[in-house]
């Protein structure tokens, strides 16, 4: 008789919860978000793509960054990252005075064919397919 008493007093319990819960973040994981897109829209991600640097920048581990930016928005950081990072690439390759060698630099790829898989993985083209598409026929 004890238990079940004690189960309908946990159902009870968790309905009430549920009921009264909401979905606020604190001040910590607000501060969180702010603080990665204020380093975000400072351009860093032109260099930095990786989620350890953002979180050491933080003062956070990755994975509590990761969490905290997923709970939060509903997208990944690398997601985030990437956002930023596209219009970058797509500046430095609309820019026909840059070799796809000097934007590999300027971009911190540390080989030319990772930074032309990371353009075909988000442009859908090479770098040099996407440059002939933006040529006049």
């Amino acid at each position: 008789m004890g238990s079940l008493c004690l189960t309908m007093i946990y159902d009870i319990f968790e309905a009430h919860a549920q009921r009264e819960a909401t979905d606020s973040h604190t001040d910590r994981t607000t501060y969180i978000v702010k603080q990665l897109m204020a380093l975000l829209s400072t351009g860093i991600s032109r260099t930095e793509r990786d989620v350890s640097y953002y979180a050491e920048r933080l003062n956070v581990s990755p994975k509590y960054l990761s969490a905290t930016i997923k709970r939060v928005t509903g997208h990944s950081v690398t997601s985030y990252i990437d956002r930023y990072t596209i219009p970058i690439l797509k500046d430095y390759l609309n820019d026909e005075r840059l070799s796809l060698t000097q934007i590999t630099e300027l971009m911190n790829f540390t080989t030319l064919s990772y930074f032309s898989r990371y353009c075909t993985k988000h442009l859908g083209l090479s770098p040099s397919e996407y440059r002939q598409c933006l040529q006049p026929k």
